[in-house]
């Protein structure tokens, strides 16, 4: 208690509260949104253990040590990337998978949404297929989970399919699986967005090749 709160004497009037601006991005948030681009395209450049999260501080002009104020570790860097990845990823297959649509259809609708997802997102969806691996067990479990989801669904849709006459009864639901994902996965390895195809044409031709494959004609 200070002398003048003893003496019964009033408060010093305080200065107003500093009111955000509606609208005005918080800016701690926007610094670490820079700090995990920023990491990013360095692990992508770099490689992952090559790039010290003091590099990383140094790349966006911070003191040392000052980029453990917007992230705790370096693997926390890494997985926070690979979730946004995975955020992202669950926002469009959540809403494929609720749909109504025929099996074809959401399988259709999923290799175009999600080879233009990958072939946009270079630096992440590399990340997301490269370097997962050096992220602890624990996490490691997470992003398994969330592939089998896709996995699952996609075998799902594909023996659906092939139940009702749609699908050539002579292919196996698992082998095409592996096959579609193998292909889709693989954007991100030589997809250029100066190209003379945009991810989105990509997606479609990926689309006519997998069902010419697998429709019964």
């Amino acid at each position: 208690m200070t002398s003048a709160e003893s003496a019964g004497e009033p408060d010093a009037p305080r200065p107003p509260a500093r009111r955000r601006s509606p609208g005005r991005p918080d800016r701690r948030a926007a610094r670490r949104e820079q700090v995990l681009d920023t990491a990013a395209r360095m692990f992508f450049e770099r490689g992952y253990e090559a790039t010290t999260t003091t590099e990383i501080g140094a790349e966006l002009g911070l003191l040392k040590g000052s980029v453990y104020y917007y992230i705790s570790s370096k693997e926390d860097l890494l997985y926070e990337i690979v979730e946004q990845y995975h955020r992202d990823t669950r926002t469009y297959f959540d809403r494929i998978e609720a749909s109504d649509a025929p099996p074809l259809e959401k399988l259709r609708e999923l290799i175009t949404t999600e080879t233009a997802h990958t072939a946009t997102n270079l630096t992440r969806s590399s990340l997301f297929y490269t370097e997962w691996r050096s992220l602890s067990p624990e996490r490691q479990r997470t992003i398994v989970a969330e592939r089998a989801r896709h996995e699952q669904a996609v075998l799902a849709w594909i023996t659906e399919a092939r139940a009702a006459g749609a699908v050539r009864a002579d292919l196996d639901p698992k082998i095409a699986t592996y096959a579609i994902f193998g292909m889709v996965n693989s954007a991100y390895r030589w997809f250029r967005p100066d190209g003379r195809l945009t991810a989105e044409e990509i997606g479609r031709e990926f689309c006519e090749l997998v069902l010419s494959g697998l429709e019964v004609r």
